[in-house]
């Protein structure tokens, strides 16, 4: 474990309410701060702050904030990033109906201290409501973000597949309790609804903008696919299930080089789900790596999420097992891909990008695996 992850149970379960929750930049306070930073059990007190945008055009669902405090007295970061609701309200909307910031506050608050996967440690995270939200959360400036439209290193994949069996593993056939009914299962829900009803509606969209990214074998799918969603949904939630990041993907990994630096760290926790581990495994393999790169490594990719799950405790759950769920999750995930190209804001260049590719990697993974033929299971 990384030396910057000590502390981190403490900083996520000590909670205290601050309010009212500063919900934009302007409203933010040396006082607040003060207040925020000493129920993360900083003993500091803030004489002034500057703040920044961060990772502006990344976040859709939130705004997040660089802010630089300057201490009276006491030893506090020199940095923290402060993630609040977004302020286009189409976007907060959306977040609002998909519970993403209740998720993410209570992950961090209740469950991030049951995985040793590294994550930011969060100094402060509260909500009012569905909408009113705020998180003080460790500033990463020092690790390398991931780059989605790049894609991931072969040792960057390695690394990931160790971090979501991290995750995975402590919570292995363990999320049928109350304490987790915060975290959606992936079917039924407002999830599952919401990505059968975005996929039969943008489906057209998505196909327009992919072009020449998206093979004629997959657009010719519309009917088949549509139809067989409810069943492709149903069973990605079936046993064995874990909680899913849901949203495992290089734009939200950040992966350390210098002494004291964990080798990878997790952020953006606003769609967790319950359903079958090898969620994230597809969504990371099928959207996260070049084409030629999986097809050479992903055999060795699944089974080292294989043996750490194996190494956290898991069992009766084996490597072949693992395979076949990853081949199916593949087809699964293509909803996020059809809602997320259907809804993509075509002016946003890097967003585009971003996109095309992961059309084009989902694609190509489905047909490589024979997805086609396992569709035919779901119909």
């Amino acid at each position: 474990m990384d030396t910057q992850t000590a502390g981190t149970t403490a900083a996520t379960h000590r909670i205290h309410p601050l309010h009212p929750l500063p919900q934009s930049p302007q409203e933010l306070t040396p006082e607040w701060l003060t207040a925020a930073l000493r129920a993360g059990e900083l003993d500091v007190e803030v004489a002034s702050l500057e703040t920044e945008p961060f990772a502006e055009g990344a976040g859709m669902l939130s705004l997040l904030v660089r802010v630089r405090p300057q201490y009276r007295f006491g030893e506090g970061p020199e940095t923290v990033i402060i993630k609040m609701p977004a302020p286009v309200e189409a976007n907060r909307q959306t977040a609002i109906n998909f519970q993403n910031y209740r998720r993410e506050v209570l992950f961090y608050r209740d469950l991030a201290n049951r995985t040793p996967a590294r994550m930011p440690i969060v100094h402060y995270a509260d909500i009012i409501g569905t909408e009113q939200f705020v998180l003080v959360m460790e500033d990463l400036a020092g690790y390398e973000l991931g780059d989605q439209v790049i894609g991931a290193t072969l040792e960057q994949a390695r690394l990931a597949m160790t971090a979501m069996a991290e995750l995975h593993a402590p919570f292995w056939n363990r999320v049928d309790d109350p304490e987790f009914d915060f975290i959606p299962y992936h079917y039924p829900s407002y999830h599952s609804e919401g990505l059968h009803q975005g996929s039969i509606a943008v489906w057209d969209n998505m196909v327009a903008l992919a072009g020449d990214a998206l093979p004629e074998e997959m657009a010719d799918l519309k009917g088949r696919f549509l139809a067989a969603i409810p069943r492709l949904q149903e069973w990605i939630t079936a046993p064995p299930r874990t909680i899913a990041q849901g949203d495992f993907r290089m734009d939200n990994l950040f992966f350390g080089h210098s002494p004291g630096q964990a080798p990878i760290a997790i952020c953006d926790w606003q769609a967790p789900l319950r359903c079958k581990g090898a969620h994230d495994l597809a969504y990371f393999l099928s959207q996260s790596v070049p084409i030629e790169d999986r097809r050479r490594h992903e055999r060795e990719l699944v089974r080292l999420w294989h043996a750490g799950l194996v190494e956290g405790g898991v069992t009766h759950y084996s490597a072949e097992q693992a395979w076949e769920d990853y081949r199916r999750a593949v087809l699964v995930l293509w909803t996020y891909v059809t809602v997320i190209a259907g809804i993509l804001d075509p002016s946003n260049d890097r967003g585009l990008a971003w996109i095309v590719e992961m059309i084009r990697r989902a694609s190509a993974t489905i047909l490589d695996l024979g997805g086609i033929d396992l569709l035919a299971e779901f119909e």
